[in-house]
């Protein structure tokens, strides 16, 4: 995945290779057991739309908007989701027609509308518990409100070993405030924190008593020249009798890097996430506008450029394409795939034990590693909780333009194969790691082996979904 800001990307080949071989397949035949996306039954399929934002807005601030203007603004967010967002799985891309009547009608309550207040009534009424899903604005002072809470209620679980030298540190009164309250009562108007890592995308260190320790800060392709080598360096410490993988803070980025990475660790076949993919031209076109904005930010390096160019274009043409075909005027289908496998390229199994730490920072394609390497015989994941933002992925951006309220929704989502990972919890570790030092418990753990209470896994006889 293209941590954040930009799209996430397909597990096993980017949008370039898949585009056209995709749109050859397209027809209504071959998706007639594809489930159609829920739509008000009051409303008859809109005409299709063009929500491509125009390259001076891809960053324009907000603008103050009348009633009316509102209105037509909520009714192009409503075709977005109906449209782009892959939703969480049993829930509807959409709100019912109740729910958006009531938002009409509160919108027609009002002669005007501050982009802020517009923005807080489209999360309340299209918010899911979806660590993707945020809504915000650019300009000089951007704001960017995430749909659900980060932090889930109620204590650590307690199924997780622990082994921790130090006691936990004290938090402060507001941090205990804020993890004891109930869901609903969290703070949800503001933006995510961010504790970014310093330091290369990926650094391969000696700890404690010479144990490596491979620190994964990103998997975004804008790191590519770094992340390339994974599978090479995985090759080399999978012969070690202990290792660590830290993975503390990495927001995600394109999942085949980690999948890569995992595959040259063992021989073991492994059961792939689930995935649904939105195909749609809405879809394409909001994944489109988040790359042309990262490189409109020029926050991708030059190296990286024509691989985010290329991944552009491929996607302006799948939403051409589409948009070309005949047929229906609401041309959405969800792709499936589940219970599939993808076999270990390494020459035998892992050899030594390896420890994943991790912390509320690791998300998305982060987790999406966890979700193969908790498969591999002699793997364990420690430290913290997962942040819990992967179930719905590959993020599209989409601006209101009348008011220039942003919507990020995921277009694909996946599902952990060994269903242990729920949204805004995360994954839980193995090992609950507390002390002051966790990469330095994690290596000593690698070390001297598992505690009795840490589960012992490994491949799965079926990928079948449960």
């Amino acid at each position: 995945m293209l941590a954040r800001s930009s799209p996430d990307r397909r597990r096993r080949a980017p949008a370039g290779a898949v585009a056209a071989p995709l749109i050859a397949v397209l027809s209504f035949a071959s998706l007639a057991c594809a489930p159609a996306p829920a739509r008000a039954p009051s409303r008859d399929p809109a005409p299709l739309r063009s929500l491509r934002i125009p390259d001076a807005d891809l960053d324009r601030g907000p603008r103050i908007v009348s009633a009316a203007e509102a209105l037509r603004d909520l009714d192009d967010a409503r075709y977005a989701f109906e449209q782009a967002y892959a939703g969480l799985d049993g829930r509807s891309p959409s709100p019912s027609p109740r729910a958006i009547a009531r938002a009409e009608g509160a919108l027609r309550g009002r002669a005007a509308w501050r982009p802020e207040e517009l923005a807080r009534l489209l999360r309340d009424l299209f918010g899911a518990p979806d660590g993707h899903l945020a809504f915000g604005h650019g300009g000089r002072a951007p704001l960017r409100s995430t749909a659900a809470p980060l932090r889930p209620s109620g204590p650590a679980p307690r199924s997780s070993a622990r082994a921790s030298s130090s006691a936990r540190p004290r938090a402060s009164p507001r941090a205990v405030a804020v993890a004891e309250a109930p869901l609903s009562g969290l703070p949800r108007w503001a933006a995510p924190p961010r504790r970014p890592r310093h330091g290369a995308p990926v650094e391969l260190t000696r700890g404690r008593d010479g144990v490596p320790v491979l620190a994964i800060r990103t998997f975004d392709s804008a790191a590519t020249a770094s992340l390339a080598a994974l599978p090479a360096l995985a090759a080399e410490l999978r012969r070690a009798p202990a290792f660590v993988v830290d993975l503390r803070g990495n927001t995600g980025g394109d999942y085949r890097f980690a999948e890569r990475f995992a595959l040259a660790l063992t021989d073991a076949p492994l059961c792939a996430l689930d995935e649904r993919e939105v195909i749609s031209v809405a879809a394409a076109e909001g994944r489109a506008n988040s790359v042309r904005r990262r490189l409109a930010r020029g926050d991708v390096p030059e190296a990286a450029r024509p691989r985010f160019v290329e991944h552009l274009a491929a996607l302006e043409r799948l939403a051409g394409a589409l948009r070309a075909r005949p047929g229906s005027a609401a041309p959405r289908a969800d792709l499936t795939t589940r219970g599939a496998v993808v076999r270990g390229q390494a020459a035998g199994a892992l050899e030594g034990r390896a420890v994943f730490l991790v912390d509320r920072g690791c998300a998305s394609a982060c987790e999406m590693l966890l979700a193969l390497v908790r498969q591999i015989p002699g793997a364990l994941v420690a430290g913290q909780n997962t942040r819990g933002g992967m179930s719905v992925g590959e993020v599209a951006l989409f601006r209101l333009p009348r008011s220039g309220v942003t919507l990020s929704l995921g277009t694909r989502a996946f599902r952990d194969p060994l269903g242990d990972f729920a949204e805004l919890r995360g994954f839980e570790p193995d090992v609950r790691l507390d002390g002051a030092d966790p990469a330095g418990d994690a290596a000593a753990l690698a070390r001297r082996g598992w505690p009795a209470s840490a589960p012992r896994r490994g491949a799965r006889a079926t990928c079948a979904r449960r």
